[in-house]
């Protein structure tokens, strides 16, 4: 694993040394350290999964009343019982201190370290020795996975330790012993709510919790956080912005809290409230007012999509160009990646063709293609990309292509058969006439077949398309060239530019037609 520059946007996880780490001649030991209750149908996946990768399993049971502590002993875990005192620091930090070896990884019994991940751990140990650690995080829940890095395993020291009740967290004493931190790829697997009852219950409970440590401590910030984050996760969203407010009230003159992971994701997601509540601009001016803008990914991420759902494409392209390659897998917000990815490449394509910068369009309209290519819509951006590029052909196939997917789809048909009668490609035109005659109220369709009958000098098809055109406009049907300017007066009023080129098209073809026979 290489160092990584100190300039990394990704920050929170290379911290720049301050203090040399110690160095071990033997390798460093691991204990596992959890803490669990009535987890007897959880526990055998996890602990079967770890197995051979600990010197020491540390389990505190706060309360079973099944058969976890059996379980957890079976598998020769050190199982310590702890009364419940609604705190789940205190929890945590009970099996912390029972620990003896070297390195303290904690894991909850709903997680799986699959063996393939072990020896990561172990290069990671034997090679940043001194260290705390991030792993990867992929949690399965009813409602999609999501992916985030958390700080999991660090040098066991009496000075480090959990802190909050709930949501416990182990990074500010790793901070504030200036201990250098990194990521280490190994995965861990957290299975999480399967049943949103679980999880509303759960976040319930948290939120009568973090009531009472704010009644203890009201300026406590990472208790404002989840407090916001939890009530947002019940949908009570007045009262949860009231917490993420004084977060954000407290950073505009605080420039160290401004500066902050926490500080980023309270504003990443009030934004999201705003944007759910229709408030784009608001939403867009906070982040760009107070985020770390070019300086955090999910902060351009976002601000890029606002701008794009407010259909503001340039401004949507500046910020999502510069993390056009971004993985988001080092991100500490969780995060569906195939989603967030799948709506960087509709949203860069997208704004790239509005800008004209048609090979970015390309190539993330492809990238789009790959990972969802059910969607019709993307055949018709990478179709006008060639189109406006010149690639007719390219342009064509994409619309062949396109028509073999979605057979029933008549629009790639008449964009084909537009392209070909556009580009003088009239070889095989007539393959797309059976699919396009019934489309009569189509002004472009119709206006375009009459194009094609006065290349073709058919007078039939001139009069039949003619009197087409005049019944789609309501107009009276007179034979061709009467009333043509009622017809080119309505097309106008109606803004049916490409409509209106192709019958000048078609005129001017005959006009000049039977100026040669004159002459």
């Amino acid at each position: 694993m290489k160092k990584r520059n100190k300039n990394d946007k990704n920050r929170h996880i290379h911290k720049k040394i301050t203090s040399r780490p110690v160095q071990k001649p033997s390798s460093p030991t691991l204990s596992i350290c959890m803490i669990v209750k009535n987890e007897e149908e959880n526990l055998p996946r996890l602990l079967n999964s770890i197995q051979g990768l600990y010197d020491e399993l540390i389990i505190v049971d706060t309360g079973s009343t099944d058969n976890t502590v059996e379980i957890a002993k079976s598998f020769g875990a050190k199982v310590y019982c702890f009364e419940w005192c609604d705190d789940f620091s205190a929890a945590r930090n009970e099996s912390l201190r029972h620990a003896t070896k070297d390195y303290i990884l904690w894991l909850d019994a709903d997680d799986e370290l699959k063996k393939e991940e072990h020896i990561k751990i172990r290069y990671a140990l034997s090679k940043y020795r001194g260290y705390a650690f991030y792993l990867r995080l992929i949690n399965f829940t009813d409602q999609g996975d999501t992916e985030s890095i958390q700080m999991r395993m660090f040098p066991r020291r009496e000075d480090i330790r959990f802190e909050g009740s709930v949501h416990e967290q182990v990074y500010p004493s790793i901070e504030r012993a200036k201990i250098p931190m990194t990521l280490c790829d190994a995965v861990i697997i957290h299975h999480g709510y399967k049943e949103s009852g679980d999880s509303d219950t759960k976040l319930k409970r948290n939120l009568e919790i973090l009531k009472k440590d704010l009644a203890r401590e009201p300026d406590n910030i990472l208790t404002l956080f989840f407090l916001g984050r939890t009530l947002r996760g019940l949908n009570q969203l007045e009262d949860s912005v009231s917490y993420y407010d004084r977060i954000i009230e407290k950073g505009r003159d605080d420039n160290k809290l401004r500066a902050t992971d926490l500080y980023q994701i309270t504003l990443f997601e009030r934004a999201g409230i705003l944007a759910t509540n229709g408030r784009l601009k608001e939403a867009i001016n906070l982040l760009e007012d107070l985020g770390n803008a070019g300086k955090n990914n999910i902060i351009d991420f976002t601000i890029g999509e606002l701008y794009y759902k407010s259909k503001e494409y340039e401004k949507a392209y500046k910020y999502l160009y510069r993390i056009k390659d971004v993985s988001f897998k080092e991100e500490l917000v969780p995060l569906d990646l195939k989603l967030i990815k799948k709506n960087l490449y509709k949203y860069l394509g997208v704004s790239s063709l509005f800008v004209r910068d048609y090979n970015t369009a390309k190539r993330y309209i492809g990238h789009l293609i790959d990972h969802d290519p059910q969607d019709p819509q993307n055949y018709h951006y990478l179709a006008l990309c060639e189109e406006k590029q010149g690639n007719i052909k390219k342009a064509i196939d994409i619309c062949s292509k396109a028509i073999e997917r979605f057979y029933d789809d008549i629009s790639f048909v008449k964009k084909r058969f537009l392209l070909r009668l556009e580009n003088g490609y009239l070889e095989d035109i007539d393959k797309d006439l059976p699919f396009l005659e019934d489309n009569t109220q189509d002004l472009d369709v119709l206006c375009g077949l009459f194009l094609l009958s006065s290349l073709k000098l058919s007078v039939d098809g001139i009069t039949k398309y003619y009197n087409a055109i005049q019944r789609a406009l309501f107009l009276p049907v007179l034979p061709f060239p009467e009333g043509y300017l009622d017809v080119k007066n309505r097309l106008n009023a109606l803004d049916e530019k490409k409509a209106l080129s192709l019958l000048d098209r078609a005129v001017d073809n005959l006009l000049n037609l039977n100026t040669s026979i004159t002459a």
